[in-house]
């Protein structure tokens, strides 16, 4: 992904006291979701030294949700670990369904169905 040098400043509220956060680079967009961007970024805190940060932000950078953040030296180990890894041996489990599941129908169901007379629709 191409990187564009891009300055922001947003402030949050964070039990009463003041957050300063400065994105000093966007490097990219990991996914999106309901108005929810979770971006990788360069950020300053509290005009603290920058570090890369992953979280998840809305459309203007003015809110935020949790996220981590890595030294330049982590985030070079976590690229070396990442290298390693075999995605292919990822086993992402599938989402549960809110739904029920749907209950066999009766013999008596079954010939009512089979005769014409009634249409099965699942709840």
């Amino acid at each position: 992904m191409e990187r564009t040098e891009r300055m922001e400043m947003a402030e949050t509220q964070d039990r009463g006291d003041r957050i300063q956060v400065k994105i000093v680079e966007h490097i990219g967009v990991l996914s999106e979701s309901k108005g929810w961007k979770k971006e990788l970024n360069i950020v300053s805190w509290n005009q603290m030294p920058a570090k890369f940060d992953i979280r998840e932000w809305d459309e203007y950078h003015e809110h935020m949700k949790k996220g981590i953040t890595f030294t330049k030296s982590e985030i070079r180990e976590l690229r070396n670990i990442l290298a390693d890894v075999d995605l292919q041996m990822v086993e992402v489990p599938k989402a549960k369904s809110r739904r029920k599941k749907e209950e066999p129908l009766t013999a008596t169901e079954e010939q009512a169905v089979g005769e014409g007379f009634v249409q099965h629709v699942p709840f």
